[in-house]
């Protein structure tokens, strides 16, 4: 898995792309990590 740095401001757009024999649920973590702001109260 590779791991990378996001540097990306309020309102971008950002395009994720998962492959492998787990890319269903490495997407769906992936969306559900975004939408929930990282965990962090704003």
């Amino acid at each position: 898995m590779a791991v990378m740095l996001l540097a990306a401001s309020v309102g971008a757009t950002i395009r994720v792309e998962t492959s492998g024999p787990d890319e269903a649920e490495a997407m769906t973590a992936m969306v559900e990590l975004i939408a929930g702001q990282f965990g962090e109260d704003r």
